[in-house]
């Protein structure tokens, strides 16, 4: 007879089963902290003000030097976070956004449990592939979109190079555009998972401390 896959537990069943007693364990630093919600807020700035600017909505009527100017300067910004998570990576010699090969065999079976073909998440280090590659993406994603944001603002003055590279002012600005749409993407995926997974992973990137609820033996 076969087992009975069983379903997820929702957000509420997490909150209460948390809140019981359970092992506390340190689990993010204060860099990763300050890394991930000052990432979070200059890119959200930049994302949006970066839309504004690809095609403006009439509806809005913002002015246009001061949105561009949101988006450098929160640029700037999130460039700054960028160097903060990087630096504290080589001095921690933390490799846990490094994704391995072993990391790579686990996609089949971290996928099947993602679509609830599957009871548990396959083995994994302090993030899962999934988050392996989605983090990886996006900091090289964002380093590449920032040499093409700089390459439009100095219009061909500077990193000419790179505007022949791509083909033109019109593929950069598409490029630009491509890839703004899969952080758009991707960060909706990462606040549903953080939502509807393991609620204590949440919990550590704001206290830095992950709680361990005791073993469900139900």
């Amino acid at each position: 007879m076969k087992k009975s896959i069983k379903m997820r537990k929702p957000l509420p069943k997490q909150l209460k089963r948390a809140s019981i007693k359970g092992k506390i364990i340190p689990f993010q630093s204060i860099w990763v902290r300050v890394f991930h919600w000052g990432f979070t807020l200059s890119l959200t700035v930049v994302l949006l003000s970066g839309l504004e600017l690809h095609q403006p909505a009439s509806f809005l009527a913002l002015n246009y030097g001061k949105v561009l100017i949101a988006h450098l300067v929160f640029g700037w910004f999130a460039l700054g976070f960028v160097a903060i998570r990087i630096a504290d990576a080589f001095i921690r010699r933390d490799h846990s956004l490094i994704p391995k090969i072993q990391d790579i065999k686990h996609f089949p079976k971290l996928m099947t449990y993602y679509f609830f073909l599957r009871s548990y998440p396959p083995p994994s280090r302090k993030y899962n592939v999934g988050q392996l590659l989605i983090y990886c993406s996006w900091i090289l994603l964002f380093l590449f979109a920032s040499l093409l944001g700089l390459t439009t603002y100095w219009q061909g003055q500077h990193l000419i190079w790179v505007w022949r590279l791509v083909g033109g002012f019109q593929i950069l600005r598409w490029i630009k555009f491509t890839i703004s749409i899969y952080f758009l993407a991707t960060i909706l995926l990462h606040i549903y998972l953080s939502l509807t997974e393991d609620i204590s992973r949440l919990q550590a990137m704001i206290t830095g401390y992950e709680r361990k609820p005791p073993p469900n033996n139900n």
